[in-house]
């Protein structure tokens, strides 16, 4: 990991999560699908150099994965966070080569690239097999747009590989910062809510990746669009994300089952929750995605939980996953609660979700930056699209 050039710091206050036992209100949910929806007013344009939107059903365009392979870096602020950055790759340039793996014990220490700590049990279910590859060269093509990932409480860059690998494949360039605040370390070491605020880091890995892309000869040299930027995030993350959406460079914005935030001026938004989460409220998600301005989308995923959003369901699933994880390592009851909601029946399993998501978020993305002239399958079709899971669609 290399460091970098030093910028701008700023402080603000997280957003941590609410817990919430029920299910999503049918009086609610009518209210909420007679609401106005509004338009969007933006202009959208079709760049040459972008993938075309695939043949076929339109509602499942972008659940496969794209034209691209993924490859994922990692980087280091001026400020010490780490970023990792999952980005387009050639298909030619992975030929032959292995797999990257996250570590989820790698994070103990606040980085994907350190040693694991001694001492730990070695029958630990912590590993995660990826799609993307390490050290390969970003792809020729481009320039690509790039989106600001933010993390869960508790979480840490890696989280929802399942949707930054697949974002990287569409020819988005992914860049998610550790939030040290609020990071997996952070939480277990009782350190929470030291330094400075999600929304900081997020403003200094956008920082990083410009200098990044004028920087000769460097992974990113060149290749952004840097006039087609996003926020993404993941509880916490997701209102880290709808909140960041205010800087003027930022263009669009999704939150995934967001934890508050502050709304943005107007620009094209989306919102995605399970109606099953226990962390985060659906009803206080209603009443967020009512204060945003138009346009924007919701999703509401049925009978999901908070982790249909990350990885966390998967992760050393057949040793036994995350709940002897923190078992073995005598963690909180409160941060199982959270780590494993949504990862049994009756709630929908994760990975049956995932393409949904995945088709979600990319044509999403796509309209709002402009790469598609008009939204590609993010209407009430998406919603009975895939087996085994269905969601309602606003607008």
């Amino acid at each position: 990991m290399r460091r970098r050039r030093r910028w701008c710091t700023a402080w603000a206050v997280c957003t941590l999560w609410a817990v919430w036992g029920g299910a999503l209100t049918a009086t609610v949910l009518a209210g909420l699908l007679a609401a106005p929806a509004g338009a969007s007013t933006a202009t959208h344009t079709l760049p040459d150099d972008q993938p075309p939107v695939p043949s076929g059903n339109p509602d499942t365009a972008f659940a496969r994965n794209g034209p691209y392979r993924a490859g994922v870096a990692f980087e280091t602020t001026p400020e010490g966070d780490t970023v990792v950055i999952t980005y387009p790759v050639d298909p030619v340039a992975v030929v032959g080569r292995p797999t990257y793996t996250v570590n989820l014990l790698r994070w103990f220490t606040g980085s994907p690239t350190a040693p694991i700590p001694a001492g730990l049990p070695t029958n630990l279910p912590t590993t995660l097999p990826t799609d993307s590859y390490q050290g390969v060269p970003l792809s020729n093509a481009g320039p690509f747009p790039v989106v600001l990932f933010s993390h869960g409480y508790g979480g840490y860059p890696e989280q929802s590989t399942f949707l930054t690998d697949h974002l990287a494949t569409w020819g988005f360039v992914v860049v998610a910062p550790d939030h040290r605040s609020r990071d997996l370390k952070a939480v277990l070491s009782g350190t929470t809510g030291r330094g400075q605020d999600d929304v900081t880091d997020l403003r200094q890995a956008l920082d990083l990746v410009r200098f990044m892309n004028t920087a000769p000869d460097d992974l990113l040299s060149g290749k952004l669009d840097l006039h087609r930027i996003a926020s993404l995030g993941h509880s916490a993350g997701g209102g880290a994300a709808i909140t960041f959406a205010g800087d003027s460079d930022v263009r669009a914005y999704i939150g995934l089952a967001p934890a508050s935030g502050t709304p943005p001026p107007a620009k094209p938004g989306m919102i995605m929750q399970g109606t099953a989460d226990k962390v985060v409220n659906p009803g206080d998600t209603l009443k967020l995605f009512a204060r945003l301005p138009a346009p924007k989308r919701l999703i509401l995923v049925h009978k999901a939980g908070h982790n249909v959003f990350a990885d966390a369901c998967t992760i050393g699933a057949a040793q036994g996953g995350l709940v002897k994880f923190v078992t073995q390592l005598h963690l909180p009851p409160s941060f199982l609660a959270i780590a494993v909601d949504g990862c049994s029946a009756p709630d929908v399993s994760p990975p049956k979700a995932w393409p949904l998501i995945d088709q979600a978020v990319t044509a999403q993305l796509r309209w709002a930056l402009g790469i598609d002239r008009r939204p590609v399958g993010l209407g009430q079709g998406l919603g009975r699209a895939f087996p085994g899971v269905t969601a309602t669609v606003q607008p």
